[in-house]
């Protein structure tokens, strides 16, 4: 018996192009949606990373691995990145600095507020070099996103550091995070602005709100109290 031949019907071009306009189409449609999740998701990472890394290190002077820790951050102009340390000292050199008070009648840097996180010092354990998990380095690349504070343009290339100790007795900031109040004395500014880079070099915050997207704040004290928030008509936590 001859068996009947099947007939085989494929797609005609006309089909195939519908359907590749059709595919398209809900590219098209995705890919706004998609880029908007993916650059929020990108920042949101790089906040809650550097929120983290302040908790850890603050932590760390509360449970007794460190007497002083330091976070500190800075620009690194030739490679596009700013960059974010914590150090870390331990008793002996903490107790050493607290014992060495004055210089004749002057007090020394180290019990002064203005000064005292701006010194050389020889840390126990720093995050750019130490192999020890209780200090840390992080690096965000400026080109996607953009780092500041309330009254900055950016980051400068010296930056600045906030210091803590257990009691915040020796709480103290430096550079970018030092600034003089209307009495004339000084004290430490608070927040961090973490925020998508578009058209412009600053995380700003006008009257309205930020003048960027994906817009978060880092907020902390003298008695630690680190908090993350996101702008979304106002500020959320995180």
């Amino acid at each position: 018996m001859q068996m009947q031949a099947k007939k085989v019907k494929g797609f005609s071009l006309l089909e195939l192009i519908i359907v590749i306009a059709i595919i398209g189409a809900m590219s098209a449609t995705a890919f706004g949606p998609f880029t908007k999740w993916r650059a929020e998701r990108l920042v949101r990472s790089q906040a809650t990373e550097v929120a983290s890394m302040i908790r850890s290190i603050y932590s760390q002077v509360q449970r007794g691995q460190y007497s002083f820790v330091q976070f500190q951050i800075y620009r690194d102009r030739d490679a596009e990145e700013i960059v974010l340390e914590t150090n870390g000292l331990k008793l002996n050199k903490f107790t050493d600095l607290v014992r060495d008070k004055w210089d004749g009648s002057t007090q020394k840097p180290f019990h002064k507020f203005e000064e005292r996180c701006g010194m050389d010092i020889e840390w126990d354990d720093e995050g750019a070099t130490s192999n020890e998990l209780t200090v840390n380095q992080i690096r965000i690349d400026e080109t996607k996103i953009l780092v500041g504070l309330f009254d900055e343009d950016s980051i400068n290339d010296d930056g600045g550091s906030i210091c803590f100790s257990k009691d915040g007795t020796y709480y103290s900031a430096d550079g970018m995070f030092l600034k003089s109040n209307a009495s004339g004395d000084f004290e430490a500014v608070e927040n961090l602005f973490i925020c998508q880079r578009n058209s412009g070099v600053a995380c700003l915050l006008g009257g309205d709100g930020p003048t960027q997207k994906n817009f978060f704040r880092i907020e902390w004290s003298r008695f630690g109290s680190i908090n993350l928030y996101k702008w979304a008509n106002d500020w959320v936590t995180q």
